[in-house]
């Protein structure tokens, strides 16, 4: 499966590489000349307004082209999919529902199929019922209807449809997109009556086919192998811990193990009981980890952002315990290697009676011991580094200020589809109408509307014309823009740099735009931008002179992610006249409102009564504070930072109780040396310092060696990091010094105990 969509850039003056979907004349041209896909779906997901006997409802829906089952091969669960006769355009309405709303709104009725609701105030026909797996574009998507594509209509930069299409067998994405290039190479030729080919042959633009897996994982999946790494570094950590553990055991163990080889016991099975004994740890571990594993995934998936993909197929289940199982044997063999050599070492190097009286360390065996220790502690740094930095990136990017100000504010939406408004004057009334009522609302200090809220998803974007202006390149920007009502700027708090906010008449009067500070500075350099033409091609061409006149400058806003510059931005009125074949007025059919006041949670009541005395039929979606949508803009680093925080916690742990158990071994193990010095004069501060100044030289080789692994490491959190460099020295320095602090707490203990040895009774023992 692979996706279809076109990419060209924006021109220089326009930013990045531009990413278009896909039009009418691009899928009548791939599924009939193609012979590299098997089947070519469109679809455009929108919005549905569920009405009936229940409370409207608000759902995502997606309509598709008869072709769209076909290419995902996914049978419905009850009923029939959609067919060719369905698209037709005196076909009676039809519909398949999700599982999730088949459950939630008719209550899994098994004879669902052949029901009428409404959808959009339109009598449709339920045909089917997909099962519950069947998730495509995205979970959200509650119901799918026919998208009637006329081919003698249709046109191609009209780009509002999302493509879909399945190879055939043997056949490589790289090769798909090899064949849509040849069979669109000269635009022109190929669609000599559509206006748009033109300008997007001149821009660059070709066809992109892309494996549907990377564009439902997006950006996330470096995402979660970083995570998955850090999590690999914990259990690396947690190994080396035992490994030491084992490795000090073994030693306790001189005596046994040279009476084994003596009586006859082989190397082989010497190592094997070790290893053995590793091995049922290992499980006993993974088994005891399982109902915490349990619990612990259900409270990441409650806390993770909600865009994060396929969030409601995070489980605990049978490969998830599979690789479960696995980990728990490869750890177990991990840290059971080296004390199975060492245990098989010390056996065949000692004789009986050293072994029976236990003999002094060898050299060998304290530098095991120590390697372990500095091996954990670069580890447990390379970890920490690696929070640390995610933790500095993350209060970056909580300073940025998103353009508006998101205290006391809540936003939703409403779409008269289908409703009852089909005149631009009908839609025109309805938005005044409703602004009236928001802002007779007691508590409500401002209320306006706009066809996006920031920080929802990608506006809406057009090539724009700007008057006297053309880009370096030949091509016009391709920019987002936005119709906003009169007190939009006002009630979102977004600055007034220069002019003024639109007002009521400007519906009426010469038509007029705002644009951001970003769009004034990169187009007109040094000189005001009050008074200049401006004009998406998104919209219809204004009457008079056909500009819209600039009227005001406002401050960049974050319109798609907090990370990302502020796009360069303009806006137009709520309602204007223009024409496209005919003079018209243009008031769109879908709004977002918002309301401010001193409590923004207090309003959503008086909302809902405002939309129910208009249309109590009309039913309301994405409520939500501004607040709310600024924390998640944020959430999925937030979340990132939040696990990173924790395997490194738990790693500096292990490596603090790995460093004390070596140093308090040691100490054990030397208290004859310790009881020698003290006895020929050595003080219990010089005792102190002696074992401080070995632990110190374990944490500084661990440190070293964890930073120079951090340097390289950390560069691959880079597409993680906002402002923030991979070797931030601040970040290191930090990290360091709490990671010294965090050992010298774990061996003072030891060197306490240490300076409290009675010399007389150490040297009785012995």
């Amino acid at each position: 499966l692979v996706t279809l969509a076109w990419s060209g850039n924006r021109g220089r003056s326009g930013g990045d590489g531009l990413s278009l979907g896909f039009s009418g004349p691009l899928y009548f041209r791939y599924a009939e000349e193609s012979r590299t896909l098997d089947a070519v779906s469109a679809y455009a997901a929108v919005g549905a307004n569920l009405t009936g006997p229940d409370d409207p409802q608000r759902v995502t829906a997606t309509r598709v082209t008869p072709s769209f089952f076909d290419v995902l091969r996914t049978p419905p669960r009850l009923g029939r999919v959609l067919t060719a006769a369905d698209a037709q355009p005196d076909a009676p309405p039809v519909a398949l529902l999700s599982d999730a709303l088949w459950r939630a709104r008719f209550g899994a009725d098994p004879g669902m199929v052949g029901r009428i609701i409404d959808i959009d105030t339109t009598r449709t026909e339920v045909v089917g019922v997909m099962p519950p797996a069947f998730a495509f574009p995205g979970p959200e998507t509650a119901l799918w209807r026919p998208l009637p594509i006329d081919r003698g209509t249709t046109q191609l930069g009209n780009f509002f449809y999302r493509g879909v299409a399945r190879l055939a067998e043997d056949v490589t994405p790289a090769r798909g997109q090899a064949e849509l290039e040849a069979l669109v190479s000269n635009l022109t030729d190929v669609f000599p009556d559509q206006y748009a080919a033109p300008f997007l042959a001149e821009r660059g633009f070709r066809p992109r086919v892309v494996p549907l897996i990377e564009t439902v994982v997006g950006d996330i999946r470096e995402t979660l192998w970083i995570l998955l790494s850090a999590v690999g570094v914990l259990l690396l950590v947690a190994c080396v811990n035992v490994a030491n553990l084992f490795l000090a055991r073994s030693e306790a163990r001189t005596g046994e193990l040279a009476v084994r080889f003596a009586l006859g016991a082989h190397r082989r099975g010497l190592a094997g009981s070790v290893l053995l004994e590793s091995l049922l740890l290992g499980l006993a571990g993974g088994a005891a980890a399982l109902p915490l594993a349990w619990l612990a995934v259900r409270a990441l998936v409650l806390a993770a952002p909600r865009d994060l993909p396929r969030l409601h197929e995070v489980s605990v289940d049978g490969p998830v315990l599979l690789f479960g199982l696995a980990v728990s044997i490869a750890a177990g063999l991990l840290f059971g290697l080296l004390p199975a050599w060492r245990a098989v070492a010390v056996a065949t190097a000692t004789n009986l009676t050293a072994g029976a009286r236990g003999a002094t360390d060898g050299r060998d065996r304290q530098l095991a011991r120590r390697g372990l220790v500095v091996a954990q502690i670069s580890l447990a740094l390379t970890l920490l580094v690696g929070a640390g930095l995610a933790v500095h990136s993350f209060q970056r990017l909580a300073a940025v200020h998103p353009g508006f100000d998101p205290t006391g504010a809540v936003t939703f939406g409403l779409a008269l589809e289908g409703r009852g408004y089909p005149t631009p004057e009908s839609r025109l009334a309805f938005h005044r109408g409703m602004l009236e009522g928001l802002n007779g609302l007691p508590g409500v200090a401002g209320a306006a509307a706009a066809t996006g809220m920031p920080l929802t998803g990608s506006p809406t974007t057009s090539d724009i014309h700007f008057e006297g202006w053309r880009d370096t390149d030949g091509a016009r920007p391709v920019l987002p823009f936005k119709q906003v009502s009169p007190g939009y700027f006002e009630t979102m708090a977004i600055p007034l740099l220069a002019g003024r906010e639109f007002d009521r008449l400007d519906a009426e009067r010469a038509p007029v735009a705002i644009v951001s500070r970003s769009l004034a500075e990169t187009y007109w350099p040094g000189e005001p931008a009050l008074g200049k033409g401006i004009r998406p091609g998104g919209l219809p061409v204004p009457p008079g002179d056909g500009w819209f006149r600039i009227v005001g400058v406002v401050e960049d806003v974050h319109e798609r992610t907090l990370h990302e510059n502020p796009p360069a931005m303009s806006y137009y009125p709520m309602a204007f006249t223009g024409r496209f074949d005919g003079e018209t007025t243009f008031v769109p059919p879908f709004m977002h409102y918002v309301l401010r006041g001193p409590n923004a949670a207090a309003l959503t009541a008086g909302m809902r009564e405002v939309v129910r005395g208009f249309d109590p039929g009309l039913p309301i979606s994405g409520v939500a504070t501004l607040e709310a949508l600024v924390d998640g803009a944020r959430a999925q680093r937030a979340f990132v930072m939040v696990l990173l925080m924790v395997a490194a916690a738990f790693a500096v742990l292990l490596a603090a109780v790995g460093l004390y158990g070596v140093i308090a071994y040691g100490v054990t193990r030397r208290r004859r040396e310790i009881a020698v010095r003290m006895a020929v004069g050595a003080q219990a501060g010089d005792i102190r310092r002696l074992v401080l100044a070995e632990a110190g030289g374990l944490a500084l080789a661990g440190a070293a060696l964890g930073a120079a692994a951090a340097t390289g490491l950390t560069r691959q959190l880079q597409a993680l990091l906002f402002e923030t460099s991979p070797l931030e020295p601040a970040v290191f320095a930090a990290v360091v010094s709490l990671l010294a602090a965090i050992c010298l707490l774990a061996s003072w203990l030891p060197a306490r105990r240490a300076a409290r040895v009675d010399p007389m009774a150490a040297l009785r023992v012995e």
